[in-house]
């Protein structure tokens, strides 16, 4: 999944992952709970993004993502990210192939709760960062429907051939173990998981060629060239 769009963890944060949220929640306080002008930073085929929508994608992912090994983005990166989320939102509202199950948004939201136990529980991370669960739910549904979109149009054309699985293995996997010392496993004992690795890789390449494809159709305006709008960079 391309994580420009929208990121998808495959499991909680660990439990040092727990222990760094606790001293990030304290760092990013003064940040999060600042009052601040709800400036206009892009404009997606008419429809706004604001310095509001950036600082509740922000406090989400701090949310979210926490316990994974992130980069934080320049300012024009997070936009682009907001306008690729807006993008895809205007895709999904005229596509009706989507298995919406609750369920599977009340499963990542108990993992959520279990693994934030420790240190004070969910609910109160989320008002430490100022938000409400049904803000978080929104997310995680559409986290889920984009996945599934994904799923539906990319996967089944992101075909895997033997020969590139070979080649993989020879080129990429021997060489990686042998310079770490690891046993070398047989062929067929990893040709499975080298064919998870490449049609990942060739999922992702068909939904940057689609985003693409779909940005010059659009009408994207950005307004970063205010100095009101430069002033969020971070310090």
């Amino acid at each position: 999944m391309r994580a420009g769009v929208v990121a998808v963890p495959s499991r909680a944060p660990g439990r040092m992952g727990l222990i760094a949220l606790a001293f990030l929640f304290m760092l990013l306080s003064e940040r999060v709970h600042a009052d601040e002008i709800d400036r206009l930073l892009a404009a997606v085929n008419g429809r706004i993004i604001t310095s509001g929508d950036l600082n509740l994608a922000r406090n989400l992912n701090t949310l979210v993502l926490l316990g994974k090994e992130t980069k934080n983005p320049a300012l024009q990166g997070e936009i682009d990210r907001l306008v690729d989320l807006e993008l895809m939102k205007q895709e999904l509202e005229n596509f009706a192939s989507i298995d919406e199950d609750p369920m599977r948004t009340e499963a990542r939201l108990l993992e959520m709760r279990n693994a934030y136990a420790e240190i004070g529980g969910l609910p109160a991370l989320l008002r430490w960062l100022g938000l409400q669960e049904s803000e978080l739910v929104s997310y995680l549904r559409l986290q889920d429907s984009i996945l599934q979109f994904v799923n539906f149009r990319f996967r089944p054309f992101a075909s895997v051939t033997p020969e590139e699985i070979q080649n993989y293995y020879q080129t990429k996997l021997i060489p990686q173990l042998k310079v770490a010392g690891a046993p070398l496993p047989a062929l067929d004992e990893v040709s499975s998981k080298i064919e998870e690795i490449l049609k990942e890789e060739k999922v992702n390449a068909l939904l940057d060629q689609w985003m693409t494809s779909l940005r010059k159709d659009s009408r994207i305006e950005y307004f970063l060239g205010a100095p009101s709008v430069s002033a969020l960079e971070e310090p």
